[in-house]
């Protein structure tokens, strides 16, 4: 089986997150970093420098959160999943929240994924085409 870039007691101290189940949290992560390694065409055993390293875990980690904690805001309920903005107003003040991921979707953070990449060596590349006329 390959590699997983964090592991359940990881993702929990770093997330907080309590209430997934362990089994919920490992499969996730794997998940997570087979996309990675598909995504940033990272070879099965590449050996990766200790910063490429820390790229992978902080991306599944932080993707397996996008898709297992889902949106809380004080005042509206337990969970507001599904929701894309809710908004209130009482005595003359109002609140309105636009939320960026309703439907928990685990997605990697472009920036990071983009050093990564960068870092391996599979980032997008340019090149020049060189006309020879007459040969």
């Amino acid at each position: 089986m390959a590699e997983s870039y964090a592991t359940v007691s990881e993702y929990r101290a770093e997330t907080g997150d309590e209430r997934s189940t362990d089994a919920a949290v490992a499969a996730r992560l794997a998940q997570q970093s087979a996309k990675l390694r598909a995504k940033a065409r990272i070879a099965e055993g590449r050996a990766l420098t200790e910063d490429q390293r820390t790229l992978c875990h902080d991306l599944v980690v932080d993707a397996c959160r996008k898709a297992l904690v889902p949106p809380t805001l004080e005042g509206f309920g337990s969970t507001l999943s599904g929701a894309t903005s809710a908004s209130f107003s009482a005595n003359g003040f109002q609140q309105s929240v636009q939320l960026s991921n309703p439907s928990g979707a685990a997605y990697f953070d472009r920036d990071t994924l983009a050093a990564l990449m960068a870092s391996l060596g599979t980032g997008q590349r340019m090149g020049t085409v060189r006309l020879g006329v007459g040969w």
